[in-house]
């Protein structure tokens, strides 16, 4: 039988946290000051093992098993032994990216400074995998009996499309709800955009700079292509013209193997953001029309368009949760409850994880602290919308399911 929660159990909990607000903040800055850089096998280790002791501390189920990636594990743990397919899951990633080398401060120093905790990867998403940890570490300590079980699973290898996510989904995770822990301005999430990794190889013919009448320039007939796909409109399924805001980024170029020759192959990749309305087949037929657009003799000189390995392998999906999902509603007035504010609404353009959870029949909703901007110089997050984060994740906790009745 379902346990309900009472608000006597929510101020309980509530009052675990205020208690322990300086342990919550020194976990969070231990957890920036582990360089776990994408793909560091050694630090992301660390950084699960950072996570996994406060959650065994408080009784929690704690595993570290494999994440997909060798060499990298991802952290399960579980507040009871509960129906597995009742669960809500707790989602976040533990990788950050390389800082730049514009900081100002320290990028793995933790410092904090004007209300804010910086450091590289605290908003995306240091902040949003601490709050989580800790809510379910505080929910197990105030001793309160939960409705259902409570899982937290932080991955190291979410850039590589979910990988850690997805793995843990095939090998038996189950669950009713999932909350998606990455930033979002502490907005309630109504989706995000899908992802693409386009890459574009353009050919042509080599020869001397001597000899421009015999070579043909692949740079410069990527130059065409790159005019061409940034100029073109984004289309659906069935050819409409879409009126969203398209969102390309020509990420990377390379081509040419020496000053004094005509390179003969140039590769291009793109970065496409697509909206709901789209696919990953979508955009590439856009960027296979536009190539044709740009370019005449396909034949003589072939292009070749393609998707980037782990799209393949792991598609990001873009995601529209569907109109009157109640957990929407619970979340939000799960923040309503922790902050005293309505909670505002909004869409991702970047890609959480939520939508592999929609796709295994898990209901999944993405909130967050941090700004949905990800990445930039001297990062951070308001030490307050931190403490705001661990308080909405225990009382959604508690009071998930509300909205369905």
């Amino acid at each position: 039988m379902t346990t309900v929660a009472t608000g006597d159990d929510a101020a309980r909990v509530i009052g675990v946290i205020d208690q322990h607000e300086p342990e919550l903040v020194a976990f969070l800055r231990d957890l920036i000051r582990i360089p776990s850089v994408w793909g560091d096998g050694p630090a992301l280790t660390a950084a699960a093992e950072h996570l996994a002791a406060p959650l065994a501390e408080a009784g929690l189920t704690v595993e570290l098993p494999d994440s997909g990636t060798p060499g990298m594990p991802n952290v399960l743990a579980r507040t009871g032994t509960g129906d597995p397919a009742d669960a809500l899951i707790f989602n976040g990633h533990l990788e950050v990216y390389p800082p730049s080398t514009s900081w100002r401060r320290d990028p793995f120093g933790g410092e904090i400074d004007g209300g804010a905790i910086h450091g590289v990867g605290v908003a995306d998403m240091k902040a949003g995998t601490a709050a989580m940890t800790m809510a379910a570490a505080m929910l197990a300590r105030s001793g309160v009996p939960l409705p259902r079980d409570v899982v937290v699973l932080a991955v190291p290898n979410h850039f590589e499309g979910g990988e850690g996510t997805r793995q843990a989904l095939r090998e038996g995770l189950r669950g009713a709800y999932a909350i998606n822990c990455e930033p979002s301005g502490l907005r309630v999430l109504t989706g995000q955009r899908g992802i693409a990794y386009v890459t574009v190889t353009v050919r042509g013919r080599a020869a001397h700079t001597t000899a421009l009448d015999i070579g043909v320039n692949a740079v410069a007939r990527a130059a065409e292509v790159v005019r061409e796909v940034l100029a073109m409109p984004i289309t659906a399924a069935d050819g409409r013209v879409l009126d969203d805001v398209k969102i390309c980024n020509v990420a990377q170029i390379s081509g040419g193997v020496a000053h004094n020759l005509v390179p003969e192959r140039c590769d291009i990749t793109f970065d496409f953001r697509f909206p709901p309305a789209q696919t990953q087949d979508d955009v590439l037929r856009d960027v296979r029309a536009a190539v044709e657009r740009a370019l005449d003799d396909l034949t003589g000189f072939p292009v070749e368009v393609s998707l980037e390995a782990t799209c393949v392998k792991n598609p990001r999906s873009s995601l529209r949760v569907p109109d009157g999902e109640g957990l929407l509603a619970d979340v939000a007035a799960a923040h309503r409850a922790s902050t005293g504010r309505d909670a505002a609404h909004g869409f991702h353009q970047a890609w959480p994880d939520t939508p592999i959870f929609w796709e295994a029949g898990i209901r999944a909703v993405t909130y967050g602290p941090g700004s949905m901007d990800c990445y930039w110089d001297d990062e951070s997050v308001p030490v307050e919308d931190y403490l705001a984060a661990v308080r909405t994740y225990a009382l959604a906790a508690l009071t998930l399911g509300g909205a369905d009745g």
